[in-house]
C-alpha cells in the first residue's frame, strides 16, 4: 500500500533526523527500528556496500573514525564537496548521502504502518539557497518519494508551537539552534499568511560545535595531563587514523558528558580504549568534569547565535 496525500512530515537534520505523520491535526512521531524517536543523520559502508544508517552508524565511528562513517553532510548540501568510504571503495554527494536518511526513514513508515509514503513535507532551513534545496529535494527523489513539497524550518517552528496566520499583524523570533547549524529567523503572521521577514545564520554553528570545544578546551587539556607523551600526538591537526579515531571517541564522549551536565553538576570520563599504536593505550579514565566547564566552552558560542538574532 502506497499514500500519496501530503501527510508525512520530515526533518532532514545535520546531526537527527524524524519523520511524523499528520492525523488530523495532531503529528506523531513514528519511532525508527531501535524504538527512537528520532536517527542520527550518519551513513556506513562496509566493506561489501552494504549501507547502514542511524544509531548504528553512528556507533561504528569510535570504531574507524570517518573512514567508513559520514555524518553532518548536511552542512555542505548542494555543493560538489564529496564524501568516500574507504572499505567500501565508494564515493558519495551530500545529496547521496541524505538520500540514505530518507530511506530510512521511509522504511520506519513502511515498519510501522505497513504503507509507503510517497509524498513528503521536508524542512530546510531559512538560509537555503537555490542549489541546496534542489539538492534537498533531489535526496528525496533518490530516496523514493515522487512528491515533495519544502517548507522553511521557522515557518514550520512557528506552526507546531500555535503561531496562527489569523487577528492582527504579529511578529515571531524563532531561535533555531540545531545540532550543526544555527538559524535566526523573524517570521510576520498578516492576511492570513505566515512568512519569513528576515533570516541570518551559520551553517557551522550547533550543538556539534559546543561539543568540540568541550573537547578541545576542557577534555583534552586534562587528558593531556595524565598521558603528557601524546599531548603533540592526541588532537584534532593529526590526520593520522588512529589518532581520527581517538579524536572522534572523545567527541561523543563529550557529547555523552554534555547531556548529563543538563541535569549534574557534574560527571566523570571513563575512556580506556584509545589506540595510540604499538601497544600503546591512552589513559582517559576518571576525568572529572564540571557543569561549569562546559558552560565556559558553549558561552561564545551561544554568545555568537545571540548576536545573529539580533543582527536579524
Amino acid at each position: 500500500m502506497s499514500r500519496q496525500t501530503f501527510d508525512f512530515g520530515i526533518d532532514l537534520g545535520t546531526t537527527n533526523s524524524a519523520i511524523a505523520l499528520l492525523e488530523g491535526v495532531r503529528a506523531r512521531i513514528l519511532k525508527n527500528q531501535t524504538d527512537n524517536d528520532i536517527t542520527p543523520s550518519a551513513v556506513h559502508f562496509d566493506r561489501q556496500g552494504g549501507v547502514v544508517v542511524g544509531q548504528m552508524a553512528k556507533n561504528k565511528m569510535g570504531a574507524s573514525g570517518r573512514e567508513n562513517t559520514q555524518i553532518e553532510f548536511k552542512r555542505v548540501m548542494g555543493t560538489q564537496q564529496s564524501f568516500t568510504f574507504k572499505s567500501a571503495g565508494v564515493t558519495k554527494l551530500p545529496e547521496e548521502l541524505s538520500a540514505e536518511i530518507l530511506k530510512s526513514l521511509r522504511a520506519d513508515v513502511q515498519r510501522a504502518l505497513g504503507e509507503e509514503p510517497l509524498a513528503a513535507v521536508i524542512t530546510v532551513p531559512a538560509a537555503f539557497e537555490t542549489h541546496q534545496t534542489s539538492a534537498t529535494m533531489k535526496a528525496a527523489k533518490l530516496a523514493g518519494f515522487s512528491q515533495v513539497a519544502l517548507l522553511q524550518e521557522p515557518v514550520a517552528a512557528a506552526l507546531a508551537y500555535g503561531f496562527q496566520a489569523t487577528g492582527e499583524k504579529a511578529y515571531w523570533l524563532v531561535f533555531d539552534f540545531g545540532g550543526g547549524t544555527f538559524d535566526a529567523a523573524l517570521i510576520k503572521a498578516e492576511d492570513g499568511t505566515v512568512t519569513v521577514v528576515h533570516h541570518g545564520g551559520d551553517n557551522f554553528l550547533g550543538g556539534s560545535d559546543i561539543d568540540w570545544a568541550f573537547v578541545e578546551q576542557v577534555i583534552l587539556p586534562k587528558v593531556h595531563a595524565q598521558n603528557p607523551d601524546f599531548s603533540d600526538w592526541l588532537n584534532r591537526a593529526n590526520s593520522e587514523e588512529k589518532a581520527r579515531v581517538g579524536m572522534e571517541k572523545l567527541k561523543a564522549a563529550a557529547e555523552a558528558a554534555k547531556v548529563t551536565l543538563s541535569n549534574a553538576p557534574s560527571v566523570t570520563l571513563d575512556i580506556t580504549d584509545i589506540d595510540a599504536g604499538n601497544g600503546a593505550m591512552i589513559d582517559c579514565a576518571d576525568i572529572e568534569l564540571t557543569r561549569e566547564e562546559l558552560l565556559s566552552a558553549a558561552t561564545p558560542l551561544i554568545d555568537k547565535a545571540i548576536d545573529i538574532s539580533l543582527r536579524v
